[in-house]
């Protein structure tokens, strides 16, 4: 996983709070920032995944390609 900075992670400035904070705190909450997108995104895969399972099988093919799974 590339280290991106927090200021590079969210949308917009640092609050000034969090931009005072010393550099190893900031690149921890960058980490953790980081690890919590990508949870999200493969929670929502997985999320998207057992919603096929109410899609007859025969259908499941053409509805992954609709949605580009």
């Amino acid at each position: 996983m590339a280290q991106k900075t927090l200021a590079e992670l969210i949308d917009g400035d640092l609050p000034p709070a969090i931009a005072a904070l010393p550099p190893d705190r900031l690149a921890a909450l960058a980490e953790t920032v980081e690890r919590a997108e990508h949870k999200e995104f493969y929670d929502l895969q997985a999320a998207a995944n057992s919603l096929l399972d109410l899609v007859p099988k025969m259908l499941r093919g053409a509805v992954k390609k609709a949605v580009r799974m």
